[in-house]
C-alpha cells in the first residue's frame, strides 16, 4: 500500500519537474540593458503578405535574441500583383509609421494588421501614404509622424500656393488635440507655401513642434531652417540654422534620426551632421570614413573601394545611432571593385560617448550567417541569415539578387527604431 502511494506521488512530481524544466529551456532569454530592438520582415508567399518580428541585438552579451511572435502583418499593397510580387516594394509598406523601440509603434490601418502587440502601445492611423491620385490630379495630402505627433499636410503644390495647410495632432495618453496652421515661407526659392519638411520633434513641456526644413538658395547652397510652431499660442516662427551649409544632399524623413533635442542628418562626404534645437546651430558630428577606418578589418584595398548605401543613418534607439556601411574588399588596387566580394555592416554608435558599441555583419563570402561583433571587431556569435530574416534566401526576386548580393539589407528587410517617419 505504501509503495502504491509513493508511486502516485512520485510519478506526477517527475512529470511536473520535466514540464517545468522543458518550459525553462524554451523560455525566451531576457535582453540585457544594452540591447537594441529591431524588426525583421518575413515574406509569407501563401498569404501574400509580410510578417513583422521583434528581435534584440544584445551588445553586452554579443548575441541576437529573437521573439518568435508576429507583431503585425501587412495587407495587400500597391506593389503586390497577381503575378510575382515585388517583395522589395512590399516590405517598404511593412515599416511602422513611427516607433521608438521601447514604448510605442504607430501603424497604418490601410496597410497593417495587428497580431501580437507585446508590450508596445500600438496606435493605428488612417494615413494616406501611397495614396493613388486620380488621373491628371496631383495628390495633395501627406502625413508625417514623430513621437506623440502626427502632421497632416494639405496642398503639396506649395510653389504656387500662398501657404500650406498643416494639421498638427498630438497625443497625451488618451487625450488627442488638433491644431491647424497655414504656414508660408518667403526666400530665394519659396515664394509661398512650404513642403512637408524633413523631420519633427514635439516638446510636450512647451507644447511646441520643431520642424526641420531643407532648401537650396539661388546659388544652389543647401541650408537648414527650423520652423517652431507653438500649439498653445497658435503662432509659428522661422530660424535659420547656422554652421553646416553648402553640400547638403536632398533627404527624406526616413534619412534623419531624432535623439534628444537634436536631428542627426546625412551630409555630403560620408559625414553625419547634428542640428541642435537649443540654439539652432549645426556641426559635423561623425566622419563615417574616419569611423570605419578605425575598424581595421573593414579597410578595403583602396579608399575608392569604400561604398555606402544611401542613407547611412538607419535609425536610432535612446542615445544610440545606427549607421550602415558596405565594404568591397580583396582584389588589386588598380582594379575596379565588383560586387562579388563585400561586407555590409550595421554599427551601433553611442552619441553620448562617441564610441562604437557593437557591429552586426553580413558577408558575401559566408552569406549563410550574420556575425555579431564587439566594438573591437571580435566575433562573439553568429546567427543563420534564414533564421534572422526568416527564409530570405528562398524569396524570389526579378533579378535573382535579393539574397545573393545582400539586396534584402538595402531594401530594408531589417528595420531599426525610427521615430521620424512618413
Amino acid at each position: 500500500m505504501g509503495t502504491l502511494v509513493m508511486k502516485k506521488i512520485v510519478v506526477p512530481f517527475l512529470i511536473f519537474l520535466f514540464l517545468f524544466t522543458l518550459g525553462c529551456n524554451n523560455k525566451i532569454e531576457t535582453p540585457s540593458e544594452n540591447s537594441i530592438p529591431f524588426l525583421t520582415f518575413e515574406v509569407n508567399e501563401k498569404n501574400h503578405n509580410v510578417e513583422a518580428y521583434l528581435n534584440y541585438w544584445d551588445t553586452e552579451k554579443g548575441k541576437i535574441i529573437q521573439i518568435d511572435d508576429v507583431v503585425y502583418t501587412t495587407n495587400k499593397t500597391p506593389y503586390y500583383s497577381d503575378g510575382m510580387p515585388d517583395w522589395s516594394g512590399v516590405v517598404h509598406y511593412a515599416y511602422p509609421l513611427s516607433w521608438d523601440g521601447e514604448s510605442y509603434i504607430y501603424l497604418s490601418s490601410q496597410y497593417h494588421k495587428i497580431k501580437n502587440p507585446l508590450n508596445f502601445k500600438i496606435r493605428m492611423f488612417d494615413d494616406v501614404r501611397g495614396a493613388q491620385p486620380k488621373k491628371g490630379v496631383m495628390c495633395d495630402t501627406a502625413c508625417s509622424y514623430a513621437k506623440d505627433l502626427q502632421v497632416y499636410l494639405k496642398v503639396r503644390n506649395y510653389l504656387k500656393a500662398d501657404y500650406t495647410a498643416f494639421t498638427f495632432t498630438v497625443f497625451d495618453g488618451e487625450k488627442v488635440t488638433e491644431k491647424e496652421f497655414k504656414i508660408s515661407l518667403y526666400n530665394d526659392t519659396f515664394h509661398g507655401g512650404i513642403p512637408a519638411g524633413q523631420a519633427y520633434i514635439y516638446d510636450k513641456n512647451k507644447n511646441e513642434v520643431k520642424a526641420l526644413h531643407l532648401y537650396y538658395d539661388s546659388v544652389g547652397m543647401g541650408r537648414f531652417l527650423i520652423c517652431t510652431i507653438n500649439l498653445e499660442k497658435g503662432t509659428y516662427g522661422w530660424h535659420e540654422v547656422t554652421g553646416i551649409e553648402g553640400c547638403i544632399p536632398n533627404m527624406g524623413q526616413m534619412d534623419i534620426s531624432t535623439i534628444g533635442n537634436s536631428f542627426y542628418v546625412p551630409i555630403c562626404g560620408n559625414e553625419v551632421g547634428i542640428v541642435n534645437l537649443d540654439d539652432y546651430s549645426s556641426e559635423f558630428a561623425i566622419d563615417r570614413d574616419e569611423l570605419f577606418r578605425k575598424l581595421s578589418s573593414y579597410l578595403p584595398s583602396t579608399p575608392s573601394h569604400i561604398s555606402y548605401p544611401y542613407p547611412g543613418i538607419q535609425g536610432e534607439y535612446k542615445d544610440i545611432l545606427i549607421l550602415a556601411g558596405m565594404f568591397i574588399f580583396g582584389g588589386k588596387a588598380d582594379e575596379e571593385p565588383t560586387f562579388d566580394n563585400f561586407r555590409q555592416v550595421y554599427v551601433a554608435f553611442n552619441t553620448k560617448t562617441s564610441e562604437v558599441m557593437g557591429i552586426l555583419e553580413w558577408n558575401l563570402l559566408t552569406p549563410e550567417f550574420f556575425i555579431v561583433r564587439d566594438k573591437n571587431e571580435k566575433e562573439l556569435s553568429k546567427i543563420a541569415t534564414d533564421k534572422l530574416v526568416k527564409g530570405i534566401s528562398k524569396v524570389p526576386s526579378a533579378d535573382d539578387r535579393l539574397y545573393k548580393y545582400g539586396h534584402f539589407l538595402n531594401f530594408g528587410f531589417i528595420r531599426f527604431p525610427h521615430k521620424n517617419g512618413d
